[in-house]
């Protein structure tokens, strides 16, 4: 008897230095979930492949590699992730992994614009594990989280899988 096989995606929230990655499973079965740091500044990208991808490619065996478009505020630093994309890419092409591009994450509700940090909060709730991961509430004068990262992979790989979360209904509104 042949079992299928599950569709199992790693999400990568990239970064200059680092990325957050969440591992599912299926429909919403969350595997691994984290966020990986490579701390040289000159081959910042090499690390990351060789040092901290490579072994979740193989550890996890992916069926699907999901990362955001590659868009960001200066051009050198959207040219440094681009670069980085094709490298992963590349390393996904080598294991016959697909990659996919997400461009634009929609949320349950287009008509209201909802902050990282409530989305955040929306994936901790759909996967109890991440709650004591959820970070603070942002400052305006603080920096994001390095946390908020592995929320924003979860959102992509939700994404590609169809999973909507919705809002949690108000208790007047279920009376």
């Amino acid at each position: 008897m042949k079992y299928p096989r599950l569709t199992r995606v790693l999400a990568l929230d990239l970064h200059p230095r680092r990325f957050g990655y969440a591992v599912l499973e299926g429909s919403a079965r969350l595997l691994d979930w984290g966020v990986r740091t490579s701390r040289h500044r000159d081959k910042a990208a090499d690390a990351l492949i060789s040092a901290q991808l490579r072994p979740l490619l193989e550890l996890w065996q992916p069926t699907l590699l999901v990362v955001g478009e590659c868009t960001s505020q200066t051009h050198k630093s959207r040219e440094r992730r681009c670069r980085l994309l094709k490298r992963i890419a590349k390393e996904a092409g080598i294991r016959r992994i697909a990659v996919r591009t997400l461009k634009k994450i929609s949320t349950a509700d287009e008509s209201k614009k909802i902050t990282k940090y409530e989305n955040a909060r929306r994936i901790a709730e759909y996967f109890s594990v991440l709650r004591w991961k959820m970070p603070p509430k942002r400052r305006a004068w603080e920096s994001e989280d390095y946390r908020m990262s592995m929320f924003g992979a979860a959102t992509l790989a939700m994404a590609q899988l169809n999973i909507t979360i919705r809002p949690p209904s108000s208790p007047q509104a279920s009376r």
